[in-house]
């Protein structure tokens, strides 16, 4: 549970980022249907700012989404980095240790 926890933080950016793009287009085409759905009892402007609400949710919410994502990703990034720094000084230590020893 607690091993590779920077590999399962960017795996969880991948996925938000994508529920997030997934919801915003399902969300965008709701608002462009109920739009074009609109009676003739509404303004004829309202169903235009539906419509291109709808469009504007799918393209700057996907975007938002995706940009938003790069922060979790970086942290997860940062974590790996870090964690094989720490082995690698690790090993290095270990090394000199033996070198040390064999004199």
């Amino acid at each position: 549970m607690w091993n590779n926890i920077g590999g399962k933080i960017k795996g969880l950016a991948k996925v938000v980022c994508w529920i997030g793009i997934i919801g915003s287009i399902i969300g965008g085409i709701v608002m462009i249907i109920a739009g074009a759905s609109m009676s003739s009892r509404y303004n004829s402007d309202a169903k235009v700012i539906y419509i291109l609400s709808g469009f504007g949710m799918m393209i700057l919410g996907s975007l938002f989404s995706w940009i938003g994502s790069w922060l979790t990703y970086g942290l997860g990034q940062l974590i790996q980095n870090s964690d094989e720094l720490v082995s690698l000084k690790k090993k290095d230590v270990r090394r000199k240790t033996t070198y040390v020893e064999e004199e």
